[in-house]
């Protein structure tokens, strides 16, 4: 569970995670990925009052896709669950991953775009996610319909052989992480995600649309020019 500025919300989101968690055996570790407000504090409040709370914390702000790898080296369960602490998406629906995992699948991830999704965002950021859903299909030959949601299930052997690979620590790390995934064939489900909470609206920032167009080419380059990713592939 990365977080970076939440400690408003963080107790909550750890909480409510929990409550849906219960009967199952599980670890929750916090990442405090460089906040400057109380995130660390109330992290450690959060540690000193459940054993199941475990953080992992540093002084600089790196990345989602760092704060993710350094949770995973500390976790220990054979199933290992990304999850955004800002609650955008319901915690109940874990559970529901998790059974879809099940099912024969390596990886389970969360889609905008499938039918029965439930999410409210607008025209101009629906524009956005499909012209780079193209790009990363024709670019990547990555064929899923959404790369960016912030609840992704995995076998636990398979970003042990991934996150070897992977250097993208902020923009495009989701596309290069399922990018490895799948070029090592493992099979990746998609299934559709509900987002309650509104702050999907929220305004492009075009310096992050550019930064992520940069790191996408970067992993194309990686991939389809230095052949970089091949190394470790059976």
């Amino acid at each position: 569970m990365p977080a970076y500025n939440e400690g408003k919300g963080l107790e909550n989101a750890v909480k409510t995670t929990m409550k849906e968690l219960k009967g199952l055996d599980y670890e929750i570790i916090m990442i405090n990925d460089g906040s400057n407000d109380d995130t660390e504090e109330v992290a450690k409040m959060l540690c000193d009052s459940y054993k199941e709370v475990k953080l992992v914390s540093y002084p600089q702000n790196k990345g989602k896709g760092y704060a993710l790898k350094k949770g995973f080296e500390k976790s220990r369960g054979d199933i290992i669950v990304f999850f955004d602490s800002d609650l955008d998406i319901p915690p109940s629906q874990i559970r529901r991953f998790l059974r879809a995992l099940d099912n024969g699948y390596d990886v389970v991830i969360g889609s905008k775009y499938l039918p029965g999704a439930r999410v409210k965002y607008s025209e101009k950021r629906r524009l956005f996610s499909i012209l780079y859903r193209t790009l990363v299909k024709v670019l990547l030959n990555l064929d899923v319909t959404d790369t960016q949601v912030g609840l992704k299930v995995f076998k636990r052997e398979v970003l042990e052989k991934a996150f070897s690979k992977v250097l993208v620590k902020k923009y495009a790390f989701d596309v290069e992480l399922l990018t490895v995934i799948n070029m090592y064939g493992y099979r990746i489900h998609e299934i559709p995600i509900k987002i309650e909470h509104n702050t999907f609206n929220s305004s492009i920032n075009y310096r992050e649309i550019a930064r992520m167009f940069v790191d996408t080419m970067a992993v194309f380059y990686r991939k389809n020019i230095l052949h970089y990713y091949n190394g470790d592939r059976e």
